[in-house]
């Protein structure tokens, strides 16, 4: 018989994660993955788009990522290309599996 916390990775993974359901393939690092893209919670946290002092916007991502697709545990600060983009890692979160990484970038 399966724990809850096994049942529940499962069901992230099958469910969460399903091209059909929530995950986009994007371009990690050089590597087609599934991931789930969430600006919503970005723009309720209120990181998304913020004017700094100069007037130079921060475009920052939110996106969650099963920890099988990364080569590495990511850390902050470290630069991840995001379909052809790079950018540094402002936040991680860890649970379930995955990874909830905040990328942080400049627009002009």
């Amino acid at each position: 018989m399966r724990s809850f916390k096994d049942q529940l990775e499962k069901d992230f993974d099958s469910t969460f994660f399903n091209m059909n359901e929530f995950a986009e393939l994007h371009n990690i690092d050089g590597k087609e993955v599934p991931v789930v893209v969430d600006n919503d919670t970005l723009l309720a946290l209120n990181l998304g788009k913020n004017a700094d002092s100069d007037g130079i916007f921060e475009d920052a991502k939110l996106f969650f990522i099963l920890k099988k697709y990364l080569d590495s545990e990511p850390v902050i600060g470290q630069i991840i290309d995001f379909d052809g983009e790079s950018y540094p890692i402002g936040n991680i979160l860890e649970d379930f599996g995955g990874y909830t990484i905040i990328l942080r970038g400049n627009e002009s």
